[in-house]
């Protein structure tokens, strides 16, 4: 079954009171990595459901980070603009 890209959801959910979270997603760049850090990782990251289109993963919720945004120094400010003029 093919989702749209709007469907291609990641959910990714936890509360103040368990330690764990959740991670449901329908897209397949998602599933990828997570099946990876599953078999990677299968005492920390584990599967916890699927359908033909998503799977849920339990993991602790001290893995889940927001992170600040990148700082590009001038160089590479520089670089960035010569890939995008010669596209």
């Amino acid at each position: 079954m093919k989702l749209s890209r709007y469907e291609q959801e990641v959910v990714i959910n936890f509360n103040a009171d368990e330690s764990e979270a959740t991670i449901y997603t329908a897209n397949l760049a998602w599933i990828r990595k997570m099946d990876k850090l599953c078999k990677e990782f299968p005492e920390v990251i584990r599967l916890k459901s699927w359908t033909e289109v998503s799977k849920t993963y339990v993991l602790p919720k001290n893995l889940v980070r927001i992170g600040k945004p990148r700082t590009l120094s001038e160089a590479q400010l520089r670089h960035l603009r010569e890939l995008q003029n010669r596209g």
